[in-house]
């Protein structure tokens, strides 16, 4: 810290931000931002690669598997915010390179179909049948140039019978074999279990893994970035061997909940006055890990 820069501890968004209200800061605090770790870039890069993919007879396709609330989601919203479509009213179609929906929560061949429309904001009749729906698809996909599908909550697909489950797969491999796109699968460990019971569709799908954090330099750089984000007027050293430990254990290594404890954690220390987020607090905060919440009951 120097007179000309008090708040070297910080980035220069958070700078623009310190001498903001409280209720400003602590507004920019849960908004958050986008966090490009090394998993991150890892599965980035790799959609990168199958977004480019040449159109072959058999396309390439990804798994992505990660525990509840650990960066899936981010990752794959993070993607298709790097490629939106192109909406010049001026070229004769809109030119939609990445689409994403989440599964639904059973399967559903129809109700899959009417949210690939509803994400392409195209009319189609309610009363159309399936083979309706998966022709409009098909025809959408070529017209607008969709090259990636990215279907999130995949594990959704066992909530149904085995036979609801073998014809929503079927349903899957045939719509990338007959448009040529790549398909990017995502959920939680479940999702393991909806397609390893098809040889096939194990076969396409390459897996990646999204793992919990573990207490290690990677997990203090990961706090040393959100605290470089954070508008606290004084240093709190996430990165110190305890402190990183704490909230480690605290939050139980995974990456949503280790944001939300730090973002509290900031928020609190702005409304205490503190400025810093101090280690007697990272227990105190009146926060529910992970593992306490099924059993958390209102008193």
């Amino acid at each position: 810290m120097t007179k000309d820069n008090p708040y070297l501890h910080l980035n220069e968004s958070a700078r623009e931000l310190i001498d903001g209200t409280d209720e400003e800061r602590i507004f920019a605090i849960r908004e958050g931002s986008w966090l490009g770790y090394k998993d991150a870039k890892r599965i980035l890069a790799r959609m990168e690669e199958l977004l480019t993919y040449p159109r072959i007879t058999r396309m390439p396709n990804m798994l992505l598997v990660a525990p509840s609330f650990n960066g899936k989601t981010s990752i794959l919203q993070r993607f298709l915010s790097l490629h939106p479509p192109d909406m010049d009213p001026e070229g004769e179609v809109t030119i939609c390179p990445v689409v994403m929906v989440e599964a639904p929560p059973k399967p559903d061949i129809s109700d899959f179909y009417t949210r690939i429309l509803d994400v392409l904001m195209t009319p189609y009749k309610s009363t159309a049948s399936v083979h309706e729906k998966y022709s409009q698809i098909k025809r959408l996909f070529r017209q607008m140039d969709v090259r990636m599908l990215i279907v999130d909550e995949i594990h959704h697909l066992i909530a149904g019978s085995l036979n609801r489950q073998s014809e929503f797969r079927n349903a899957l491999k045939s719509l990338g074999n007959e448009t040529g796109i790549c398909i990017v699968a995502a959920g939680i460990e479940d999702a393991y279990n909806a397609f390893n019971t098809d040889p096939q569709m194990s076969s396409r799908f390459t897996p990646e893994e999204l793992s919990l954090w573990k207490a290690n330099n990677e997990f203090g750089s990961l706090l040393a970035t959100l605290e470089l984000r954070m508008p606290l007027k004084q240093s709190s050293n996430l990165k110190a061997p305890e402190m990183m430990l704490a909230i480690h254990t605290r939050s139980e290594g995974t990456l949503g909940d280790v944001c939300d404890l730090v973002k509290e954690l900031a928020v609190d220390a702005i409304r205490s006055k503190s400025e810093r987020i101090a280690f007697e607090r990272i227990g105190a905060l009146r926060w529910v890990p992970p593992s306490k919440r099924k059993q958390y009951k209102r008193l």
